[in-house]
């Protein structure tokens, strides 16, 4: 069996977000000519939509009553993809976050493969993220790529830049996916939420600080902890500006779980020093800004790991990180 049941995301009608319309569209025409591969790559950032991408083009191929844009949304194997219970979709994805998909999720993705399709005139295979994939898995999965029926489509889904296998990558025809600009990101962010009491400029805070990702800043935005996450990148900022310690800075990340915390403080420094001028990169302030960037990545690193399982400890050391570029 699949480690994971399917894929799914309400609602049943599936749509691209707007900087994947392009392809989007490319794919509805290669349909439309008979030429569509039967094996795709999908690469690009997490966080910007590509696994909505893949979940909406294999909705579209199961549905009935497909148009240009995409499913329908209303018929039998639409509401049966929706429900996770449609028998010609599968789709694979690790156990847990960050684990691998091993070679019984691949056998089982053989075994669908060569069945006949249940309801229509396609099967579908998702597997995400394709670079998941143990060597074992990758050297099964190779059959179904060199040899695909003509009734199944199959669409891998990776991270942009992922060195995947060569033997995999010359196998699917690859589609490199935009990421959205600022612009486009900040105005899906406002439609998508239209009853928040945030402006253009909180959206795009939490935009930057979830490094342009925007379906990762709408759950953060949703979430909640944003007031403390705005307060605490509020309390941050302000801190560089007025290149001085911060009293309020140990009372905001108090307010925030760790991972975000960190989140924060990384976001803020990378900005400012990014926006130094080239003459100040050598300067003793600068360069304690790059050591108290090491430190961020040393103290997520530890968190990650477990070894410093203290997270009052973990606080007081991103709150003395910070402080620290001002002590002379």
């Amino acid at each position: 069996m699949p480690e994971l049941p399917p894929l799914v995301l309400p609602p049943a009608q599936s749509r691209c977000l707007p900087w994947h319309i392009a392809s989007w569209e490319s794919f509805a025409t290669l349909f439309e000519k008979q030429r569509l591969p039967h094996a795709m790559l999908l690469e690009g950032q997490p966080g910007t939509g590509r696994n909505r991408l893949g979940l909406a083009l294999a909705r579209f191929l199961l549905c009935s009553e497909r148009s240009t844009e995409g499913n329908c949304g209303q018929c039998k194997t639409c509401a049966l993809s929706a429900s996770g219970a449609h028998p010609d979709f599968l789709s694979v994805v690790p156990a847990e976050e960050g684990k691998a998909i091993g070679i019984n999720a691949i056998r089982e993705v053989i075994r669908f493969a060569t069945a006949t399709p249940t309801l229509g005139q396609y099967k579908l295979i998702v597997i995400s993220p394709a670079e998941s994939l143990t060597t074992a898995a990758f050297n099964a999965f190779l059959k179904c790529l060199e040899e695909p029926s003509s009734e199944t489509f199959i669409v891998l889904v990776s991270a942009r830049g992922y060195p995947l296998p060569a033997t995999i990558r010359s196998r699917c025809q690859r589609w490199q996916l935009p990421s959205p600009t600022i612009s486009t990101a900040s105005d899906w962010l406002a439609d998508s939420l239209s009853q928040s009491d945030l402006g253009t400029e909180g959206v795009r805070a939490m935009l930057e600080l979830c490094g342009g990702r925007p379906l990762e800043a709408l759950k953060r935005l949703e979430g909640e902890e944003r007031d403390a996450l705005l307060g605490l990148l509020h309390a941050a900022q302000e801190m560089i500006q007025r290149r001085a310690k911060s009293l309020s800075l140990e009372q905001a990340i108090a307010a925030v779980e760790p991972d975000g915390a960190l989140d924060v403080l990384e976001t803020v420094l990378q900005r400012w020093l990014r926006e130094l001028p080239t003459e100040e990169l050598r300067t003793g302030e600068a360069l304690r800004g790059f050591a108290a960037l090491d430190n961020i990545g040393r103290l997520r690193a530890a968190k990650r790991s477990g070894t410093n399982p203290n997270v009052d400890l973990l606080r007081f050391s991103a709150t003395s990180t910070l402080n620290g570029l001002w002590e002379q």
